[in-house]
């Protein structure tokens, strides 16, 4: 993202005052936010939606792959048994 550190800011915002004016620029800072606003859902939009185009692909990969060697019938077990004495 932008990496500003608060001088930075003050120029930017000096130099806003005296280009805009000071009976504008509440009204381009609102603007400002809008539109910040407004990119700031579009990128949420566009990662949910990536987000969502990898989740499908990966269920059809399983479905693939499940179809090609599907489980046996047998219930697999993790544990040992325990050795008998």
């Amino acid at each position: 993202m932008l990496d500003f550190a608060w001088p930075e800011l003050v120029v930017i915002g000096a130099v806003a005052l005296v280009a805009i004016g000071p009976k504008d620029l509440p009204k381009a800072m609102y603007n400002l936010g809008k539109w910040a606003g407004k990119a700031r859902s579009f990128a949420h939009d566009l990662h949910r939606a990536f987000e969502q185009v990898s989740y499908e692909a990966e269920v059809a990969e399983r479905m693939k792959a499940e179809k090609e060697n599907p489980p046996s019938d047998k219930p697999r077990s993790n544990t040992q048994e325990p050795p008998h004495e």
